[in-house]
This record gives C-alpha cells, sequence and structure tokens, in this order.
C-alpha cells in the first residue's frame, strides 16, 4: 500500500538539472552501484507470478534465481521515482540473498538479468539512446562492477555460467557497425572481452557455458547448437555445417550456393538438394518458396535448365515476389531454343494464374489518375475494386469488395446456434485459434465447423444483429459487410460448402485470414472469387496461399482478373 501511494503522489515529479549534472545520470557511468554496504533485510512482496517489489527501494521489477537458488537478481523501475527534464527516468537492479539486499544500482533501462551461484551477475541496458546502442554490465557479488562495453548496435540475448566465470551477449542488425549480429564472450573474473564472433545461425536464441572444457555453445531458434572455443573460433564446424545442411537451413546452403562450393563436390551438391527438399516439403510457405529459389539457382548452375525451370515455378506459385520471375523466363525462352516458334508473351498475372491454376481475365476499366477507376463516364471515379464490382454487376452478379470480411463474417455468424454479445467484436481467427484469455471463450473449432454445417438462416441473422450491434449496420472492423451480403453469399454457398471453408480455414486461422480475394460474388448457386490487379499492383504469398490451400482444392471458380486502361468513352 506505502508503495502504491507513493506511485500515485510522485508519478508526476521531475527534477530540474544543474549545469554540473548530466542529463542523464545512469548514461554518464555505466552504473551507480552501492557496493560494500552491509546486508539488510528487505521488505519482498510478490506481485503474482513474475513481478516483486522492493518496498524499501520503491522497486517494481521481475526477479531471477541464480541455478543453486542462493540469489537473487531484480530489475524494473522506481515507482514514482525521479524523471529527468525529457521525461526518462532510470531503471534499477537488485542483488538479494534470500531476503537480504546484497548490492543495488541504477540503469538507464535494464533488462536480461542473470546471476550465477556465486552472486555475480550481468545485465543488457537498452539505453535511454534513440540511436542503435546498447550496453552489457557485469558485476561481482558485493555490487563492485567486473566490466561495462557499449556497443553501436541493440541488445538481444544474453548468458553466464553457472560459476560466474564467463559471460556472452548477442548483438542485433546495426548495418556498417562493427558490433552488427555479433557474438561478444566476457571473462568476467578478469573483467576482459576475451572473443567476437558472428554466429552462423545469425542470431542466438541463448547461451551455454562448459567452462570445464573452455567452451561457448550457442543456442539456436531451432533447437541446435554451435560450439565455440574462448578464442571465438567454431569447434567441429564441419559436423556443425553438415547438421545444417540436413535440416535445410537456407542461410547456410545459400552461403554454400553463392560461394560455388557444390561446383566441385557432387556429393556436396546433392546434400544441399536433399536439406533444400527438406525445407520445401516441411517449412513455412516463406521459407518453403526460398528453398524451392535456391534450388533452381543449384540445379542451373549445374546445368539442369529443365529442373531449374521446375524449381523457380513452384517457387513463384508460392510466393510471386519471390525474385525469380526474370530468371524463369529467361531460361523458359533458352530451353525452347532459337528454333521455336513464337508464342504469345503472357503478362505476369496471366503467368501467374497459370501457376495457380485458375482463370485469366482481362477487363477495361477507365482511369481518373493514380487509384481511381470507373466502369464507364456515367460512374464515379473510386478504387479498382469498387470499378471491378461494377463491371461484375453488369453481367448480373451480386458482390461485395470486402476481402475477407465477408467470409468470415459470414463464417463467424454461422459457427455459434447462439453468439455471445461479448464476442461480437472478437476476430474468429482468435476463436477458431482459441487465442483468447477467458476459457468460458474457449470453443473447439471442431464443434464450431459442424455448427457451420447444421446453420440456417434464422441463427446466421440472429448472430448477426450481434456482430453488427458495435457499429450499427455493419461489423465493427469490416464496415463494407452488410446484412444483404451476408444473405446473398449464404444463399449461394449453402450450409455444406461453407463448412468447408471453415474445415480448411480451421486448419490455420491466422494464416488464412489474409490473403481472400478482393470480390466475392454470387449468381444464383453460383460463387466466384476475383483477385482485382491494376498494372501497378503485385501478386502476394498470402493471397497465392489462400487460393491454393482453400479456394482451388475445395473447387471454387477463381480469377485473376487484369485490369487494361480503356479509352474514355
Amino acid at each position: 500500500m506505502k508503495l502504491l501511494k507513493k506511485l500515485f503522489r510522485s508519478a508526476g515529479r521531475s527534477r530540474p538539472a544543474t549545469a554540473a549534472e548530466p542529463a542523464s545520470t545512469a548514461s554518464a557511468e555505466a552504473v551507480h552501484a552501492h557496493p560494500s554496504k552491509p546486508r539488510r533485510p528487505v521488505t519482498l512482496s510478490s506481485m503474482g507470478r513474475d513481478w516483486v517489489t522492493i518496498e524499501e527501494l520503491d522497486l517494481f521489477g521481475t526477479p531471477i534465481t541464480s541455478p543453486n537458488g542462493r540469489f537473487t537478481i531484480v530489475t524494473g523501475s522506481v515507482l514514482g521515482g525521479d524523471r529527468h527534464p525529457d521525461g526518462r527516468r532510470d531503471g534499477m537492479y537488485a542483488l538479494l540473498e534470500g531476503r537480504n539486499l546484497l548490492a543495488h544500482g541504477a540503469l538507464e533501462r535494464p533488462h536480461d538479468a542473470k546471476v550465477a551461484n556465486n552472486g555475480t551477475f550481468v545485465l543488457n541496458d537498452w539505453m535511454h539512446s534513440g540511436e542503435m546502442v546498447g550496453r552489457f554490465v557485469g558485476h561481482r557479488v558485493d555490487g563492485s562492477q567486473a566490466f561495462s562495453h557499449q556497443f553501436s548496435a541493440n541488445l538481444a540475448c544474453n548468458g553466464l555460467s553457472a560459476d560466474g566465470r564467463y559471460a556472452a551477449c548477442q548483438t542485433l542488425s546495426s548495418p556498417g557497425s562493427p558490433d552488427d549480429s555479433r557474438v561478444a564472450l566476457f571473462d568476467v573474473e578478469a573483467g576482459e572481452l576475451v572473443a567476437r564472433l558472428r554466429p552462423g545461425c545469425g542470431t542466438a536464441n541463448g547461451f551455454e557455458f562448459d567452462t570445464a572444457q573452455g567452451r561457448l555453445h550457442v543456442l539456436t531458434n531451432d533447437g541446435d547448437r554451435e560450439t565455440y572455443g574462448l578464442d571465438g573460433e567454431m569447434v567441429d564446424r564441419q559436423d556443425w555445417l553438415d547438421r545444417r545442411i540436413g535440416r535445410g537451413d537456407l542461410r547456410v546452403i545459400g552461403t554454400l550456393v553463392t560461394d560455388n562450393a557444390h561446383r566441385a563436390d557432387a556429393a556436396l551438391a546433392a546434400r544441399l538438394m536433399e536439406g533444400l527438399a527438406h525445407t520445401a516439403t516441411s517449412g513455412d510457405a516463406w521459407s518453403r518458396a526460398r528453398a524451392e529459389r535456391l534450388s533452381g539457382e543449384l540445379h542451373e548452375d549445374l546445368g539442369n535448365g529443365v529442373e531449374a525451370l521446375d524449381a523457380y515455378e513452384r517457387a513463384l506459385r508460392l510466393d510471386p515476389q519471390v525474385g525469380v520471375s526474370r530468371k524463369a523466363d529467361k531460361l523458359r525462352e533458352q530451353l525452347a531454343g532459337p528454333a521455336a516458334a513464337p508464342t504469345r508473351r503472357m503478362s505476369r498475372f496471366e503467368r501467374q494464374a497459370q501457376r495457380l491454376g485458375i482463370r485469366h481475365e482481362l477487363i477495361a476499366l477507365e482511369t481518373g489518375g493514380p487509384k481511381q477507376w470507373r466502369l464507364g463516364r456515367d460512374r464515379e471515379f473510386g478504387p479498382v475494386e469498387a470499378a471491378a464490382l461494377d463491371h461484375y454487376a453488369a453481367e448480373d452478379w451480386s458482390g461485395a469488395a470486402s476481402e475477407g470480411g465477408l467470409i468470415l463474417t459470414l463464417i463467424k455468424a454461422a459457427s455459434f446456434a447462439r453468439l455471445a454479445p461479448r464476442n461480437a467484436d472478437t476476430f474468429i481467427e482468435a476463436l477458431y485459434q482459441q487465442n483468447v484469455a477467458f476459457e468460458e471463450d474457449r470453443f473447439e473449432p471442431a464443434h464450431m465447423v459442424e455448427t457451420v454445417r447444421r446453420a440456417d438462416l434464422a441463427q446466421i441473422a440472429a448472430n448477426w444483429k450481434v456482430i453488427s450491434a458495435t457499429a450499427g449496420t455493419t461489423p465493427a472492423y469490416y464496415p463494407g459487410v452488410r446484412w444483404e451480403h451476408v444473405e446473398g453469399l449464404f444463399g449461394a454457398l449453402g450450409s455444406e460448402r461453407l463448412a468447408a471453408i471453415a474445415s480448411s480455414f480451421a486448419t490455420a486461422p491466422y494464416d488464412l485470414r489474409a490473403g481472400w480475394p478482393d470480390l466475392t460474388l454470387w449468381r444464383d448457386r453460383e460463387v466466384r472469387f476475383a483477385e482485382i490487379k491494376s498494372p501497378t499492383d503485385q501478386m502476394h504469398a498470402s493471397q497465392s496461399r489462400l487460393i491454393t490451400t482453400v479456394l482451388v482444392p475445395l473447387g471454387f471458380d477463381v480469377a485473376l482478373v487484369e485490369v487494361q486502361r480503356s479509352a474514355p468513352a
């Protein structure tokens, strides 16, 4: 209670700077520590699982305990503490043994504290500067400083050996700086920086130490590790390289392909192909596209033109912006040869439609300037999607230009026998992913899909009233969706086809919330999805993914519609 009173009493307080005082005390010196003071008991109170307060210091922060459980380092903010004239407030750390305070001090922005079994501790100081800088500091058990090193890069993770002998930190990307994406290894006892290295993984996910063997293990995001000596040199580099190739590490394989290491080593080329095949079949969409691109580049370099073109086409099907469209066109011409009969040159959108297995359409619209289109002189200029919708309306199609807003709203209205008002504005992807705060909002996706299968218009109408209640006549986040759209699309789709879409959506709700075609169209029981592209538009990976994983497998009519400029009538 005393802390809360102090917080509300002093939250707005600031102190003036004097001529002799630097703008930031903690930035003028690495740390303000209070070593060599006798141990004194403090009041340590838990504030939930991850937060504590130390009343005597007015400190509110996160505790980290040493491996042996003897020491605790707390880092955080001083409640109601003094501010600098520019509004910044320094952070604080405190070292405890049990409930006895051993040392405390100030840092600008202390984060990622670690404490060893002997009370040695390290911290990242993110600092107040708007530049890419960071400070890594280490202290002995009495609070005296062992080392302080400032980097011209922001800091990521750090680590400290259990015995307090060695510490390491990872810097983030800082182009042009010698500290760009580096791991720095410190001998804490000597207070020295002993090695700097660039990890093969790019950015470490953590560190482990073997002080007996003099080894630093750099942990990677995929559960692997890189081992280095205290001189910063990698140990067993070939074993590590073989592991990374086997895992399909695009960073490592890409470097080897660029260095042409495979040209004189057929066995290496085969291993690279196997690694790329692994990622191309098991990675995420972004990684699969890049794996196919690298596979194409490797095949092309080895003289396998047909295989290279196939790989480029697969890459472009996954991600139209993967960066090999021109390579594919050039290689296609080379494979055809000079004697080949001339063929009509496809536009990039026609080629992409062919890759995706969907129709390509051309429509002509008038343009009145950037992002201004209309069907004819009797229409107002507006977005290209609205003008394209007018084109289809002239062919007796009904529809909405709302990307995924309409279909996602319809799925939501059909997924519940009775939608609770508290879920009126909850995104349907969060409900299907069960990414909710309260257990009462956690629904089984399979049950929701089955509810869609049994849905009727009365159920959807009742839930629409709940969904549109916040904004009045539309969903809160989809202002272009109206009841007549929901009613019309459900009438054309029916519950079975809608359930098929919902079932596919449920496999990856957050991935499949994006990429829906611009127009959703219906005419009687016929449903069509149309992605509209003006001359300056691009296809995106999310659009390709949605089309190839949901709409095409379910047999829907999908068109990639290329807009051409027409002369004014």
